[in-house]
């Protein structure tokens, strides 16, 4: 969804909460993905994620949104910190953050479960954070202290081995 579409709907929401529904419909699965690779069976997913969107529906006013995805991202991962300190398993917390994700694609049908495991670990990252999370080649370059282009080619060849096995 792009920014302006997303923001328009959020101004809309403080009168007409029927308003989150496209939202809610984009943007609920990728969350449920996200906290599951994040932070593994640590949380729910699921509860998490109706947290996000509760906290959307109180109609807060919000300054002008330029990455959606990242920003319901960055809340859901703030939703799921708060729970886990809740819980004091702030130990566990910190160990999921610096393990590297899980993914997790059960989800998946069983094809492209397959062609995930032909894509090396890095490259799988590469297309997590870019699908999934939203970052740019440019920010993920800087996360794994890489060039831009070379981010660029990793995920092509990814897409292209997806390609060959979908």
């Amino acid at each position: 969804m792009d920014p302006q579409k997303f923001n328009r709907i959020l101004g809309k929401i403080e009168y007409d909460k029927q308003a989150i529904i496209p939202i809610y419909q984009e943007f609920y699965s990728k969350i449920i993905i996200h906290l599951r690779c994040r932070f593994g069976k640590l949380i729910c997913p699921e509860d998490v994620a109706s947290e996000v969107f509760a906290a959307l529906l109180e109609g807060k006013e919000h300054e002008y949104v330029n990455a959606p995805t990242q920003w319901l991202f960055a809340i859901a991962d703030n939703k799921a910190t708060d729970i886990l300190r809740t819980r004091h398993e702030e130990v566990a917390y910190t160990d999921a953050l610096n393990a590297s994700p899980d993914f997790d694609f059960s989800g998946l049908c069983t094809d492209v479960q397959l062609a995930f495991e032909h894509i090396d670990l890095q490259s799988r990252k590469i297309l997590y954070l870019h699908f999934w999370e939203g970052y740019s080649h440019k920010e993920i370059a800087a996360m794994f202290h890489m060039t831009c282009s070379n981010v660029r080619l990793k995920a092509s060849r990814a897409y292209k081995i997806l390609e060959k096995y979908l």
